[in-house]
This record gives structure tokens, sequence and C-alpha cells, in this order.
């Protein structure tokens, strides 16, 4: 197609804003542009039009946000009428380029039109599937109007965008534009950098062009690009005009296009092949960058033959775990033992250190803390294991759940974690908020623990190759279809786990089961076994705690007028024998102190046979 020999070689001028200029010119404050493609497309024809007499060689379809929350009002998985809503989306996206279409026609000009997928928005409630529905329906209604490039715009990682060029492609042959959106330190909110993106998009195979667009404003952006190796890869950048003040519920952007287009200019000067506007641009920023670009064509081609002289060339080292002293026991095939306590649920936190010491001197290699559990609110997982690391001088594995941060803080978390010498990490999706109290507590879930695990890979080779953080996950060997249990460890190993710690275990059962998986996949396995305390504590894990089976043999072993000290001393035996049937299964153990109770863990510990 004559578009990618164009943008190999020339400057691409793209238009502006969508969504700010539409609002601003209509004045229906939260009313989203794309509705407008049925109701008024006249309105968004004439948005297109203005953009190419200011100059603009390629114009994006007005469907950046046509998925089901904005044509239906809320998430796919809600609607009643599922297969109507992926119509809808269909027809919606396919007047788009319609509409894109027939401006172009009516201006006589020679304009690429590019059909725009936007991201679709994900809670923890969202599926997989429901996804990529909406991305197919997109797709489809992209690749039956015709067009000849398909851009994937304002992403924050390549987790939908490589399925569905693979989902495109057996049907047709677009240019793949890919651009993603950066904060100011140059990283997504899923936590790749601009480096690893271009890396990644220039050895992918499928994708034409890659970029970044909205975040961040013209001078942020320059900075960003100013220390990228570009690659040979053509590269769009499409900045924001600036940051938004919220005025009268709409974002309204300052206007400052010589300022806006200085910056464009310098960044034009880096190599960079397609330039336009984001958020807060209007016509009169694509006119005014227009006559930047008109300057800059007389060097065009000694700036691109110079690309690399102006980008960094810095690359990113593979990260060096060899520093990990639990780590590297446990890849020398000796057993470890990791112990579990729950942080105080009043602040108080004494006994946990006055634990945390027992269990260090009786031999346990770190402790683990896990982070409110069940959904209920403890002393933050992180923060009691700096602290007990401080004081106990013991190694510490907080857990850390998808549940209750969202990006920002999970990331400032970490790097907070970092700093305070935690090095081990078990990464959890995380217990739902209890029905009683989801009418005032909202779980988060930006993430999964497979996507959480993903951003800590990416933490670590950005910023602590020579000293990463080591993280596990949590294998459900329980899980009606195992081998889907195994897929899900595949693709937390290729996340960079490095083990992987079960629920208690109690029957020959399920140690066969651990035995299986061990055969199918080359990772570390930690057992868990938690040592029941008493009748009653039996019976709770038994018919109250889904996925844990405790067979009717080991309830029999208790009884109802059993002394607290009768209580522990059979959970420490049945504990001892099922560390004893693992001990050729497992890589170590994960015992769970029942009610923080350490002792009885260095009894076992004492007793075990390693």
């Amino acid at each position: 197609m004559d578009f990618l020999n164009e943008v190999k070689n020339h400057y691409i001028l793209t238009d502006g804003a969508m969504g700010t200029y539409y609002g601003q010119l209509y004045q229906v404050p939260g009313r989203m542009s794309e509705l407008a493609n049925t109701s008024k497309p006249d309105q968004i024809e004439k948005i297109h039009a203005a953009y190419i007499e200011a100059g603009a060689a390629l114009i994006r379809t007005n469907s950046f946000a046509s998925h089901a929350n904005t044509l239906a009002g809320m998430p796919l998985h809600q609607c009643e009428q599922r297969e109507e809503v992926l119509r809808q989306i269909y027809d919606n996206v396919y007047r788009s380029y319609m509409i894109a279409k027939k401006a172009v026609l009516n201006s006589g000009r020679r304009v690429f039109i590019a059909g725009d997928i936007g991201p679709v928005p994900e809670s923890g409630a969202t599926q997989e599937e429901e996804i990529m529905a909406q991305y197919k329906a997109m797709a489809d209604a992209l690749t039956d109007s015709g067009a000849e490039i398909i851009l994937f715009e304002t992403f924050a990682d390549f987790r939908y965008i490589f399925p569905v060029i693979s989902y495109i492609r057996p049907k047709a042959s677009p240019v793949i534009m890919a651009s993603f959106c950066l904060n100011k330190f140059g990283y997504t909110k899923s936590g790749l950098s601009a480096a690893e993106i271009i890396k990644t998009a220039n050895e992918s195979g499928v994708i034409d062009v890659i970029g970044f667009n909205c975040g961040v404003g013209s001078a942020h952006m320059a900075e960003i690009v100013k220390n990228l190796d570009l690659g040979t890869m053509p590269v769009s950048i499409v900045p924001n005009s600036g940051y938004p003040d919220l005025i009268r519920d709409r974002n309204v952007y300052q206007e400052n296009i010589g300022y806006f287009c200085d910056n464009m200019a310098d960044i034009a000067k880096m190599g960079v092949n397609m330039l336009g506007g984001c958020c807060g641009t209007a016509p009169e920023y694509i006119r005014s960058l227009s006559k930047v670009l008109e300057t800059c064509k007389d060097n065009e081609d000694k700036i691109f033959d110079m690309r690399r002289h102006f980008a960094g060339t810095k690359e990113h080292g593979e990260v060096d775990k060899s520093r990990n002293p639990f780590l590297n026991k446990l890849n020398k095939g000796e057993k470890v033992i990791a112990v579990e306590l729950d942080p105080p649920h009043n602040g108080h936190g004494d006994k946990l250190i006055q634990a945390a010491a027992l269990l260090k001197n009786a031999g346990a290699d770190l402790v683990t803390l896990s982070d409110s559990p069940m959904g209920k609110m403890r002393a933050d997982a992180m923060m009691t294991g700096a602290n007990l690391q401080y004081r106990a001088e013991v190694a510490v594995m907080p857990h850390v759940s998808c549940r209750d941060k969202n990006v920002i803080a999970m990331g400032s978390a970490f790097l907070g974690a970092h700093m305070n010498g935690i090095r081990n990490m078990l990464v959890v999706t995380g217990d739902p908020v209890p029905a009683g109290d989801r009418n005032i507590v909202t779980g988060v879930y930006d993430f999964n623990s497979i996507r959480l695990m993903n951003y800590f890979k990416q933490l670590n080779r950005e910023h602590f190759p020579d000293d990463p953080v080591i993280y596990g996950g949590a294998l459900n060997y329980n899980r009606t279809n195992i081998d889907k249990e195994i897929e899900r460890m595949q693709k937390k190993c290729d996340a960079g786990a490095d083990y992987f710690l079960t629920q208690p275990i109690y029957s020959d059962e399920d140690i066969e089961r651990i035995r299986y998986i061990k055969t199918k996949i080359h990772t570390k396995i930690l057992c868990g076994i938690m040592p029941l305390v008493s009748y009653r504590n039996a019976m709770f894990m038994k018919n109250e705690i889904y996925g844990i089976h405790v067979p009717d043999e080991i309830v029999a072993r208790y009884h109802k007028d059993m002394s607290r000290e009768e209580g522990e001393e059979t959970g420490i035996q049945i504990a001892l024998e099922l560390a004893e049937k693992l001990k050729d299964v497992t890589d170590g153990y994960y015992f769970m102190a029942p009610f923080n109770r350490a002792s009885m863990i260095c009894k076992i510990m004492a007793q075990l046979n390693v």
C-alpha cells in the first residue's frame, strides 16, 4: 500500500482530537462523539472536513469508544441482548468509516483513513471472551468497510492487540498501527515503558507503525522521545495539547498552539514519521503544525538518516536473580520453608514480631504475610513485611492482592517496598469483597494476577535489573479442569513467576494431583500445610472453605472434648505425616500458622525430616 511507502519516507500529518473538539463545538457535556455517528453524522463529517482543510493527510474514524459501555451504557456482561449490542458496535464502527470516507471524497484531496479501535474498558467482573467479542465486532466492521489502515489507539499493553491482529489477518491485510498512552515518566498504566513498546513492536512482525498518543502534553512527549531508540519502524507521535482543567463537568484545555508546535518541531527532528494532536487539539493546531512541518521538509532526508544519532541507544539487560537467597536455595533443589502469618487487624504488631522471630530461629527461610484475606481489613501486608524485616530481621514475602489498589497505588507500593528491602512477593488476584459489604466497599481489580506479574516483570527490567523482586503465584490444584489450571500456571511462568504456593493439602488424592501437575510443567511448587487445632476448626475447614478437601478420616482424629494441647498435638502429627507424603513431590513446605500460633509450626519444623 502506498501509505507505508509514504510514511517511511516523508512526514505524515494526522488530524487532531475528535472527542474534545466535538464537545467544544456542540456543547454536549458527557456525551460521547461516537453516539453522533448515528444521530448526527453530519456533525462528525464536518469535523473530519475541518481537519482535512487544515492540512491533515490522515484522519481517524470516530470509533475510538465504540464499545458496549458507550453504546449500551453498561459492560457487555450486564447486557441482556448481548448479540444486539455486538451488532450495534459493528454498525457504529462501520458508519464511522463511511462518514470519514465521505469527508475525504468531498474534499477532493488525497487523505488516508485509519479505522480507529480504542481499548474496551475492563473491571474485575469482565471476562476476556466478552472483551474479544467486542474487538472482533469492531475489526469485522473495519475490514468489511474496506479499511486499509487499522489503528489500535491509546492502549496500555499488547494483551488484546496481537489476538485481534491474528483474527484480522486471514480476512484482510490492512496496515496495522498501534499507539500507546504514556504518563510523563514514559510508562503505560500497565507498566510498559516506551522503550519496551518500541522493542516489542519492532520484533512482532505484525505491526507496521508504532506510536504514542494522549496521556501527556507536547513537552513531556518530547522528553520521552529524545531518550528513545526509535528502531527502524515508522513512529507516530500524537500528544495532547496540554493538561486539562475540569470546568462544569467538562475537560477544558488551555489554548497553546505556538508552544505545542514548537515542541512538535523538536520531535520531528528526532526522526518521527507521523505527527498530530490528541485531546485538546483542534483544526487550528493542525493548520499551524502543517506550516511547521513544511519548514522541516527541506531537511527531511537528513533527519531520517540521523534517527539513531538523535535517539538514545540504551538497551535493557536481563534481570539478575542470583542475589536472592530464597530462590537460590529453591533452585539448588533444597527444601525451602515458608510460613504464613496474618497481619494484625488492630494495628498492634508486637506479637507478630515475636512470632516471626521464633520462626526465623526455628529455621524458616521466610515469613509470608497474607493481604487482607477474604476481603477483611488488616494491616497492609507490604508495610507489615517491611516492619518485620527491620525489627525481626527475617526475610518476608508479602502477598499482593489485585482487589484493593489501582494501578497508581500498586506501582507506588512496589517502589516503596523495594526501597525497604522487600525482595519476595506472592501475587494473587484476591478474594472478592464479601457480599454484605459491596454497597460500601468496591473491588478495584485493575489487574488480575497474570497482568500484575507482567507489571512486576517490567518494573524489574526497567528499575531493578540487578536486584529484582522475586515473585510467585497461587496454585489452585483443586480446579475441576486441572489442565486449564496448568495452562494458567504456564502463563504465570511466562510472566516471570519462579514458584507456586498451594492451598492446604490434606488428602492422598490431592497429593496425586500435585504429582500430575509436576509432570506437565517445569516449575517449583511449595505445598501448603495448615495444621488443624480442634474439632471445630476441622469442621469449619471441611464445610465452609471452598476448594479445600478435608477427608473424613482427618476430621475423625479430633473430638469435641479435646483440650487445646491435645488438639495442637493432633494437628502437629497430621502435618508431619502430610509432609512425609509430600516429600518426593514438593520443592518446599508452605506452612500456614493457625491463628498465628507460630510455636506449633516451630514444633513441626523441629521434627521435620528434610
